[in-house]
């Protein structure tokens, strides 16, 4: 055989041999991933995390339905709120006995187990809370069972809003509250016989409370609730005014009227009143029934001045020293002025 020929026998031979061995990889290759799939990059060939059945627990929880009302012990403002929550089993296991503990503060609250909870099924509860005025809480809820965990805290707010809310004004007026009770018992038992209870509550609140004249912003006019409370606008409840010694026009009358009522005055019979004179500056005074000789007749009372004269008691309308009233309100009653 020729050199030629032998040359072309042996280049078959091996390209025949290269063809039948790239054959037998490409088979083997395709039997060995029908047999092991293949798995994720830089996981070993092991069962993925989802065909594994186990439970995993997630925890939520909100506040919803929060309102104002009166505390009937304190007299003071109080709020009140739902707070909902929720335990889900988001993985594919079965989640047995789940326990389940709320506390409030820190406190437990409330604590039980939840038996089962299937894959994607979610647990839920909801119990009211009472927070006192400009107070809060912090609500955590705490969810476990074997092989899962997850918790959840919130906190709420009981801020009291200290402006005047058509819906929220008669919580200021607070005839019950202790301190309100005990002056009132205080300067009616030592009061002249001869004079009358309005008077010397009037007298009594005119001179033991004190409006600063610090004019912030330079209108003329005394800024009180932002020299003390940083704010524009700030109400005082009737036993801050008490504490303090201090406040502004609302706060004299908010406190005249608590005590007025605490000694007795029907809530037909006595007011807050808010108006506005023609420059738009708003200012708070008491209206009152009074039962004369010649019969009742309603009087305007400016808490801030003592004594009974001309300039503070205003017979029978709704203007007081060039303020036409908006709104009139006590703690059981708000109106406004048609």
């Amino acid at each position: 055989m020729s050199p030629l020929r032998l040359l072309i026998s042996l280049l078959i031979i091996v390209t025949l041999v290269g063809v039948l061995t790239f054959g037998f990889t490409i088979i083997n290759q395709r039997r060995n991933e029908e047999e092991h799939p293949p798995t994720s990059e830089g996981q070993d060939n092991q069962p993925s995390p989802q065909q594994v059945a186990r439970p995993i627990l997630s925890t939520h929880m909100y506040a919803v339905n929060g309102y104002w009302t009166r505390d009937y012990g304190s007299d003071l403002p109080m709020y009140t709120t739902d707070i909902r929550y929720f335990v889900e089993n988001v993985g594919n296991g079965d989640a047995e006995n789940v326990k389940v503990v709320v506390k409030v503060d820190e406190a437990p609250y409330h604590e039980q187990t939840i038996s089962l909870i299937r894959p994607y099924n979610t647990y839920s509860n909801s119990f009211s809370l009472t927070i006192t005025y400009d107070n809060s809480k912090i609500i955590g809820l705490y969810a476990s069972c074997t092989g899962s965990s997850h918790s959840a805290i919130i906190t709420v707010n009981a801020t009291f809003p200290r402006h005047f809310d058509p819906d929220l004004c008669r919580l200021f007026i607070t005839p019950n509250e202790a301190n309100i009770v005990s002056i009132k018992n205080k300067i009616l038992n030592s009061k002249f016989p001869l004079t009358p209870d309005w008077i010397v509550l009037k007298d009594w609140v005119a001179t033991n409370i004190k409006y600063p004249s610090n004019d912030v912003n330079g209108d003329g006019e005394p800024d009180y609730d932002y020299v003390k409370h940083g704010k524009w606008e700030y109400w005082q409840l009737p036993k801050e005014t008490l504490q303090l010694r201090m406040g502004d026009c609302e706060d004299y009358s908010i406190l005249l009227v608590s005590l007025l009522r605490a000694a007795g005055w029907s809530p037909d019979d006595v007011y807050v009143v808010i108006g506005k004179n023609s420059e738009g500056k708003g200012h708070a005074w008491v209206k009152i029934k009074l039962n004369l000789v010649l019969g009742s007749v309603w009087y305007n009372l400016e808490p801030q001045v003592g004594g009974w004269n001309i300039f503070d008691v205003v017979f029978d309308t709704w203007e007081c020293s060039g303020y036409h009233a908006e709104w009139y309100f006590n703690d059981l009653q708000c109106n406004i002025v048609g």
